[in-house]
């Protein structure tokens, strides 16, 4: 499918032909049998040669060499149909960027054919497969095929070696027996290697199949090579279970505990040493109890004891632990027996599987065949069975033949540590090997962390992973940085070292290389940045003396890919363009020059002494809430921006341009900018100065502002202050920072800092609105959050699959079910869409209604007060640029020779200022305001004393301080105060900020705005006339089980009272015929709007089918009055001949007729 969300196409990139080859394989006797000692190594590198002979670099359409652009799956591409597109291409055939449309289903083969018919006049000799469409600024091509699932990869360099030597290598690499390192050693060369012999034989003794590398080193500073501290503690009984063998499951494991108490003091009296001591866990191990073969575990073996501390219970390593160098050893001895065990699943725990109690699970599993009409249960019935014993197996795996093939969203529940079944999570994965690349991409945090529940390194999953990995780079470029950042888990380091190495032995040389570049770039920028940290002053100067550093690695690496995405290619650091940002991580700001010269300059934020794995959670979590709404038609604009970690406390960000923080936003006008309702909307009249440009930019705002908010409450971000909320030029809101999620909130003793559902503030209403009163836009605004959340609420598995599947990644915030029980409280999974909608609703009114939100982007505004560099140069709110003497012209003088009447924004007088400038003939016309004029001088004194600026006339008056006798006033002491700013001293007189200031704007060019004293807009009267149209109402009826639900939704176009107040409406509804007037339902009453939002159910019970045809709603929207006295706003009755049962009705109704009613 053509994707152009990145950039513009640019064509003309052939076919590379050339070849890379691998590096020649070790030498047969470097490694010797070391390897006939690990047969699930050997026997995963059986595999991964045969792998690697399936994509000969000779074969174009699997080793293709290039970073082929993400598709989209059958249900984006239904929403492109009949959609066209723009397509811009530029080429060296081309003397300008050809720009033409075409259908959203076009081939990318079509787009290639159709500008090769512009740039060639003979296609005949022509080959169009020569040809391919590059992402401009990006090394990432289009696929030929949209419909073709992407297969490509990088020139990995894969050949056919002999098969011992593949294998030579492939061990070498697995288990670090790095033969180069001692050969390297010219003295004592033979000493080390007998060493190395001696140690490798002695653990021999105890070890067979648990044998890890050995390597001894010299140590220069010492006299001797090798030190062994031995110590040698009592010997413990044998410990006999009472469980036949073939009882036993195949991924049965034995976990060992070692306690200890401490010892009675010396000299205690006798009550002292019978005082009960404490107990404490010195460390445990776990090891499986057959091994890869399925043959019992017997003989002598030395196990190394994790420390107590670093258990987890969601994911425990079967590893032994030699890691550590004072680690406890502990000696087991096994029975030697021959028998093999046949059985094949552990019992789940479900310590991270599915939030069922006892009597849902033993209801599931009696009612597991009613179950199989919804695929999507086969992981609750699985995690419901009573038992898992082999005499239980049959069942179960027919159960699993039997049930409909999941989906690979589904699949991912079956991957969980509740189901450690060999055929299990083999079938899980089968059924997973539909995904496409690009869907793999989503999950692929999820996978990595999966691989701790493997029982053996020889799995499904692994073989999966890197049978994918080599057929995209995108995939082997992700799970190269997700593998290399979860070696730092040091449980499971062993297994990721593994898999690491068999991900490089798959890509051969070039992506190694490429690999190789990436990290000794994040290493640099490692250092660099903890540079800077450290620093208190002069960090600038730090920061470019440390990038002298990054200069010199470009001038040896012509190029480097990102780790943000192997499509950014860049070639040089901007120095003069990086800086940093004052946070407590001193994050740096960093600026690279693209290699693809069409493309701009690729800018990403570098963080250190940041945990980024958290971030990168919660926006693969959005990302994926960005699909869903995608797929089910509902486009929310969220800004999706990607973040990667690349070790532990470091990581890099995508940087979006055009963006500001609310704060910057907010402190325009004034440090208690935050608790003012214009300045978003200023600040985005200012970027989009033209009506439709405004339009489109408010209309941005609300779609988006509506994902955040939804997604923020599901996924319970906290430590929401201003800045980090950002808003874009084009109106895009979105949020970064997510230190905090689940619910887990900053504390300010015992006080939650975030006390409101979610950031929703009346700033962000007003833009909605387009004022400070509720419009039907608003309606529009509260119908996306409920859409949004009832679309997420149907995939409330899939959300607890994923974060379920991170419990063991070591997010402090993320490591029990009590996070899980979170999420899917929020979504509330067993309410109807009506309820949910009727909760939601209550959430956008409480987070509306909370002075705790602005009062923490206040206290925030006042603590980055200190952070406030001198060389800031203050702005006006309303000015979307600095205007200079330099580029307007002198002025010569101004004058101000009248005021005006506005009506919008707000109520009020604003003054017309005649501006004479140097060379220009005739005079120029603004309009300003009071409060602007104010604005200006308030900045002038950021910059000038006071003494040496014009007095202001005083901003507070007694009596009114917008009537025309005060605008009159007003008019002469701006018009003295204008007067001196002009012949003040050159440097305040030719101020940018006063320049600025007078520079016109587009409201000044409107026709009608300036010449023309505006025109008061017609008093809307308000009479009792019978008939006339007083506004509607969105009503949504459904009938089930003899009930009628009425959810009264919103009101729009309600007529003020009489004394153009705006009414508290509220509606009363009757099912007619009701001569008695028992069916009286009536809603909560709305404050002060034309424009209520409601979305409450009222409900009629006992109402038989038959009569629905007979039944009429009458309507009545009132006023709620003082003294018991109510207005009737409007009413309406509503037929049920039309409503379906089944079927929800939802539409507006118009309201008519006025008059007034005493409350019954």
């Amino acid at each position: 499918t053509l994707e152009h969300t990145r950039g513009t196409p640019t064509p003309i990139e052939s076919f590379p032909r050339t070849e890379i080859q691998s590096p020649d394989p070790l030498q047969k006797s470097k490694v010797g049998n070391f390897f006939k000692k690990s047969f699930v190594i050997v026997r995963v590198c059986v595999w991964v040669c045969s792998l690697r002979s399936a994509y000969p670099c000779s074969e174009r359409l699997k080793n293709a060499g290039f970073v082929w652009s993400p598709s989209v799956g059958h249900e984006e591409l239904q929403q492109g149909l009949g959609v066209s597109v723009k397509v811009t291409v530029i080429s060296e055939h081309f003397r300008e960027p050809l720009t033409f449309t075409c259908d959203g289903s076009s081939t990318v083969d079509l787009l290639i054919y159709q500008t090769l018919c512009y740039a060639q006049d003979d296609l005949d000799h022509v080959d169009v497969d020569d040809y391919l469409l590059k992402v401009c600024g990006q090394n990432e091509f289009l696929n030929k095929n949209h419909l073709v699932l992407t297969l490509s990869c990088f020139s990995f360099s894969l050949f056919s070696p002999k098969y011992h030597c593949i294998c030579c290598q492939f061990c070498c690499a697995f288990c670090c027996l790095f033969v180069k390192h001692i050969l390297c050693f010219e003295k004592g060369y033979i000493i080390i290697e007998c060493y190395t012999l001696y140690v490798t034989s002695c653990v021999l003794c105890y070890f067979f199949v648990f044998l890890f590398s050995i390597l001894v080193s010299p140590v220069h500073s010492l006299s001797f090579f090798l030190s062994l501290s031995l110590s040698l503690y009592r010997s413990f009984p044998r410990v006999c279970f009472p469980v036949q063998i073939n009882q036993l499951p195949r991924e049965s494991q034995l976990t060992v505990t070692l306690y200890a108490s401490a010892l009675p003091p010396p000299g205690g009296a006798e009550e002292k040493g019978k005082q009960r001591r404490s107990i404490e866990a010195l460390g445990w191990v776990t090891m499986p109890l057959f091994n890869f073969r399925h043959v019992l575990t017997c003989g002598r073996k030395l196990l190394g004891l994790w420390p107590s501390t670093a258990g987890n219970g969601n994911a425990r390593s079967s590893s032994p632990n030699f890691s550590q160098p004072d680690s406890v050893i502990l000696q087991v001895r096994h029975t030697h027996t021959h028998t093999h065990t046949h059985t094949h699943t552990h019992r789940p725990t479900f310590k991270t599987n599915f939030l069922l109690t006892a009597e849902d699970k033993r209801l599931l599993w009696e009612k597991r065949a009613f179950c199989q009409a919804e695929s999507a249960a086969l992981p609750l019935v699985l995690a419901s069975a009573p038992r898992w014993e082999w005499a239980c197996l049959p069942d179960i795996y027919a159960l699993l033949r039997q049930w409909v093939c999941l989906s690979h969203l589904d699949a991912l529940g079956l991957l969980h540590a509740s189901f450690p079944d060999q055929e299990l999570r083999r079938t899980a994965v089968q059924w997973m090997d539909s995904i496409s690349d690009a869907e793999l991409l989503d999950f692929l945090p999820q996978l990595v962390q999966a691989l701790k529940y493997e029982c053996y390194l020889d799995s499904s999953l692994v073989r999966f992973l890197l049978r994918r990995a080599i057929g995209d780079i995108r995939i082997a470029h992700y799970l190269f940085w997700l593998l290399k950042d979860a070696l730092q888990d040091s449980q499971f380091s062993g297994r990721y070292q593994h898999l690491l190495a068999a991900l490089l032995c798959c890509v051969g040389r070039g992506l190694r290389e490429e690999f190789d570049r990436q990290c000794w770039l994040v290493t640099i920028l490692a250092k660099v940045a903890q540079k800077v940290r450290d620093t208190t002053s002069s960090r600038q100067t730090v920061l470019r003396e440390g990038l002298e550093e990054v200069k010199q690695f470009f001038s040896v690496s012509s190029n480097c890919r990102l780790p943000l995405n192997p499509a950014l290619v860049v070639k040089a650091i901007n120095i003069q363009s990086c800086s940093f940002f004052n946070s407590n991580a001193v994050p740096l700001k960093l600026s690279f020059q693209n290699l693809d010269p069409k493309g701009d300059n690729i800018s990403v934020i570098f963080k250190s002494g940041d945990d980024l794995r958290q971030d990168m959670l919660t926006l693969q979590v959005i990302r994926i809430m960005n699909k869903i709404w995608i797929q089910e038609g509902l486009d929310m604009r969220m800004v999706i921006f990607r973040c990667f970690s690349t070790g532990r406390g470091r990581g890099m960000v995508e940087m979006i341009p055009h963006a500001e923080t609310l704060r910057k936003i907010q402190v325009e006008h004034g440090v208690t900018g935050s608790f003012k309702d214009r300045p978003l909307a200023d600040w985005l009249q200012k970027h989009n100065p033209t009506d439709d440009q405004y339009e489109k930019a408010v209309e941005n705002f609300i779609y988006s502002c509506a994902g955040c908010c939804v997604a923020t409450y599901i996924l319970g971000i906290c430590d929401r202050h201003n800045d980090n909320i950002m808003l874009k030029t084009s109106g895009h809101m979105f949020h970064i920072d997510f230190g905090k999620f689940l619910g887990h909130a900053q504390m300010f003793g015992n006080i939650k800092r975030d006390r409101a559902p979610f950031v929703f503030t009346s700033d962000m209403a007003y833009v909605i609105n387009g004022g400070d009163k509720p419009s039907s836009r608003f309606h529009d605004f509260v119908d996306l959050c409920c859409e949004a959340y009832n679309l997420i609420r149907k995939h409330t598995h899939l959300f607890l699959n994923l974060l379920g599947l991170m419990l063991s990644c070591g997010i402090p915030e993320l490591s029990d079910l009590e996070d899980l029980k979170y999420v899917y409280d929020a979504l509330r999974p067993h309410e109807s869409e009506a309820d949910a909608t009727m909760y939601f609703t209550r959430l956008i009114e409480s987070s509306l209604g909370s002075v705790a939100t602005k009062l923490n982007f206040f206290i925030h505004n006042l603590a980055q007060m200190k952070f406030a560099s001198s060389e800031e140069r203050p702005v006006l709110s309303f000015a979307p640029r600095v205007h200079t003497v330099k580029s307007d012209g002198l002025i010569r003088n101004l004058y101000v020779c009248r005021h005006v009447r506005t009506y919008n924004p707000s109520k009020g007088y604003a003054f017309v200022v005649k501006v004479e400038r140097e060379g220009q003939q005739g005079a120029v016309l603004v309009q300003r305001s009071f409060e602007e004029f104010h604005e200006l001088h308030s900045k002038l004194r950021l910059i000038f004393p006071s003494s040496k600026l014009p007095s202001f006339p005083s901003r507070f008056v007694i009596g009114r301080s917008r009537g025309e006798a005060m605008a009159d006033r007003r008019k002469d002491e701006l018009n003295g105060y204008v007067w001196h700013l002009v012949h003040a001293a050159p440097e305040i007189a030719q101020c940018d900020l006063i320049y600025t200031f007078f520079h016109p704007l587009p409201r000044d060019e409107r026709p009608g705005t300036v010449v023309n004293t505006l025109q008061k807009p017609a008093e809307m009267t308000w009479s009792p006339v019978s008939g006339k149209e007083l506004g509607e109402v969105k009503l949504s009826i459904s009938y089930k089980s003899d009930k009628l639900f009425i959810m009264v939704m919103h009101i729009r176009g309600l007529v003020s009272l009489c004394d153009g107040t705006d009414p508290d409406p509220y509606v009363k509804l009757y099912l007619l015929p009701d001569p008695q007037k028992t069916s009286k339902r009536k809603t909560k009453a709305a404050r002060r709007t034309c424009n209520p939002t409601y979305n409450e159910m009222l409900v009629y019970e006992r109402i038989p089918l038959g009569d629905l045809d007979q039944r009429v709603i009458h309507l009545r929207v009132l006023g709620d009055g003082a003294f018991w006295e109510n207005t009737l706003l409007g009413e309406t009755y509503i037929a049920l001949k039309k409503l379906v049962p089944g079927q929800h009705w939802v539409d507006w109704h118009q309201l008519g007729t006025a008059g007034t009613e005493s409350t019954r």
